[in-house]
Formats: C-alpha cells, sequence, structure tokens
C-alpha cells in the first residue's frame, strides 16, 4: 500500500500543508527543528490515531482549537481516506476518527487497515534499553496484524492501576481487601491474554528475524529471541498460567501491599536477546546492537506481508545518520517494495544508494520550499 497524498490543517508547525508523495522514496530534508519529524508524526497519526511521542492535545497549533490531520491511501487498488481531528476546545477535548467518510467507532481499527511501520533512531537502542521499551515493541507491532491486542492491553493496564490504587487504600483501612479478588480475577484473565499474544508473535518474529539478521551479518552471526516472563519458565506452562498468575498474587500479596504495588504479571516481562547464544545487552557491540535493532524492525514489515499480502508505508526518522554505508545499502535495499518517507538533515546518504524514483522536500519552519 502507499500514501498518494497528506493534508494537514493547524497540526504541530504546519498551519497548512498538502503534499502528494512518491509511491517509493520520498525524503524529507531541512535542519533540526523546522518539521521534518511531524510531518512522519502526521502520517503515523493516521495509523494509530495517536502520535508517538506527544499527547493528542500537544499536536495541535499554538493558539488553535482543532487541527486536522487527512491522508488518501491506496492499496490492491482500492482508495481509502482517513481524516482525523483533533478537537481541544473547552467543551470537548476529543479524537474523531471518518474512514471514507464514515465515523470509525475504534481507533483500535486503524493498524489494520493503514499499515506503517516507523523506525526511529530511539529503535536502534532497543537491546540497550530497559525491558518496557522492548514490551512496547512486541505489542505496537502486534497491533499491525491483531488489533484486539490494543483492547487487551489496555484493559490490562486500566485493571492494574484499579489494584495498584486499591494496595495503597489498604494500607489505611484493610478491610478493603475483601473486594481485591475481583481485580485479581481481571487482571489473570486478561494478563493470560497479553501474554500468550506476545509469546504466539514472538515465536513467529524469532523465525523471520532469525533469518534476516544472518543475513545482515554477512551469514556470522545466530539472533534468538525469547520471552522472558516473571510467571512461567517455558511453554508447558502456558496451559496452567491461570493458576500460576493467580497463585503468584496470593504468594506476593504481603510484599505488593507494603510497596502499593503489584510485583508480578506481563507489564513487567522483558523479551531476551542473543547473538550466538550470548546476551546481547551484555555481550554484544555497538554494531551487533544495531543489527539486531534492523533485524526486528525488518522483520515486522515481512510479518505484516504474510498476514496481510500488503506491503506496509515505512517511516525512517533520522536513522540514516546513525547507521555506517553497509547498513543503509542493506536497510534500502530490504524496503526495495515498500513506499519510504525518510527525513535527514541532509542528503549525501544519497550519493552512495541509488533509487530509480525518488522526491526530495525540503522543510522550513513548517513550510515546503
Amino acid at each position: 500500500m502507499h500514501l498518494e497524498r497528506l493534508k494537514l490543517l493547524n497540526f504541530r508547525n504546519y498551519s497548512s500543508l498538502d503534499i502528494i508523495l512518491d509511491k517509493k522514496m520520498n525524503i524529507i530534508v531541512g535542519d533540526n527543528g523546522q518539521g521534518k519529524t511531524n510531518l512522519l508524526e502526521a502520517i503515523y497519526f493516521l495509523s494509530r490515531g495517536k502520535s508517538f511521542r506527544n499527547p493528542n492535545r500537544d499536536l495541535v497549533s499554538m493558539e488553535c482549537e482543532k487541527g486536522i490531520v487527512e491522508g488518501f491511501f491506496e492499496r490492491k487498488n482500492l482508495n481509502d481516506s482517513v481524516r482525523i481531528i483533533i478537537d481541544n476546545s473547552e467543551s470537548s477535548e476529543k479524537t474523531i476518527v471518518n474512514v471514507n467518510n464514515k465515523k470509525l467507532k475504534s481507533k483500535n481499527d486503524l493498524p489494520s487497515r493503514f499499515l506503517i511501520v516507523d523506525f526511529t533512531p530511539e529503535d536502534l537502542n532497543i537491546v540497550n534499553d530497559g525491558p518496557d521499551k522492548r514490551r512496547r515493541f512486541i505489542d505496537n507491532e502486534l497491533l499491525n496484524i491483531k488489533p484486539v491486542h490494543g483492547s487487551i492491553l489496555k484493559d490490562y493496564n486500566k485493571i492494574l492501576k484499579q489494584r495498584n490504587e486499591l494496595l495503597k487504600n489498604m494500607q489505611r483501612d484493610p478491610s478493603l481487601k475483601s473486594t481485591l479478588y475481583i481485580w485479581d480475577e481481571q487482571l489473570v484473565e486478561y494478563g493470560k491474554k497479553l501474554i500468550i499474544n506476545r509469546i504466539v508473535f514472538l515465536q513467529k518474529l524469532n523465525r523471520i528475524a532469525k533469518e534476516i539478521h544472518f543475513n545482515l551479518s554477512d551469514k556470522l552471526e545466530e539472533l534468538k529471541l525469547y520471552y522472558f516472563s516473571n510467571l512461567i519458565k517455558n511453554n508447558s506452562d502456558i496451559e496452567r498460567l491461570s493458576v500460576i498468575f493467580k497463585d503468584k498474587l496470593e504468594e506476593n500479596f504481603d510484599n505488593d501491599l507494603k510497596k502499593g504495588y503489584t510485583s508480578i504479571g506481563p507489564h513487567l516481562d522483558d523479551i531476551k536477546i542473543n547473538i550466538n547464544d550470548l546476551d546481547a545487552k551484555t555481550f554484544g557491540s555497538q554494531g551487533q546492537k544495531r543489527t539486531c535493532a534492523l533485524s526486528l524492525k525488518l522483520s515486522q514489515t515481512q510479518i505484516i506481508k504474510e498476514e496481510t499480502e500488503e506491503d506496509a508505508i515505512v517511516l525512517l526518522d533520522d536513522v540514516m545518520s546513525e547507521l555506517d554505508i553497509k547498513r543503509q545499502k542493506k536497510l534500502l535495499e530490504s524496503f526495495s517494495r515498500h513506499q519510504i518517507v525518510i527525513t535527514s538533515t541532509e542528503i549525501n546518504f544519497m550519493n552512495e544508494l541509488q533509487s530509480e524514483t525518488k522526491k526530495i522536500y525540503n522543510i522550513k519552519g513548517g513550510n515546503l520550499i
């Protein structure tokens, strides 16, 4: 699929923008702070109904009450339009999503319909960063092929918050313990679904990322991914996951009550990344860690292709400057079938990278020049 046209009104530092995109390579050039990333943020916003870095209310231009992002997509010779209004007026702070001029019931339906994979310099740190970054990576990519996962994650986090608040209140009023089982049952129900979705997805990701990494490393390295759970030790435990989770909550009750938060569950799980059977975070070189990150991000596009028979739109936010020329070539070769939107402060990298078709846009102060 590809994005044919993007229209913005009062979005970030764009008072108005109407841009026609190339079906293959689009390069957005400009100094820092001119709005390059804001443009990618707008495209991402069309596929999620939310930003990858800011609350929706912060997306509207300063001193404006409403902002509009509109995109026109083509997939399998079918045309789709999506129009999202961000209303920050005092009477109604909300986000309204319309697809083909019909109001969408839930923005969770967007990811599987408008397929977009974003890649930022922060993604290169997925190996070095904490477990929350790797969990977020898995959860975000699941949305592209399993939209319901977003609702499960939202419900789990809501229940977790309620349970934690109850634990804090119980420190003052122990009699509230009689209501704890209500939250525990729901936490187990949604937590089990969350873990199973992640494990099934990771199995697929493992297979594809292993092959990609093998090629990126000139057939020298084997990548393996493991789901590291604080509840289960192996796949045979999955059948008993509900019982195990419930028992662990009871075992940790005194500790949770003392601390005022839930110390067990999928909100604390991690993804272990090994290269040649060694922990990549501890023993991997900087180059190896970046190759791991590339392998994981490249795997997303292949999984989407397998699941939907569509090529996702790829957003590369100032990533090229973080990579050596070898990895730059490998990256763009891997995306040869995709529409790509790249931001950069300069285009020197294009001297070594040839493309049959590309458009270059210069951005300054939220305007095309």
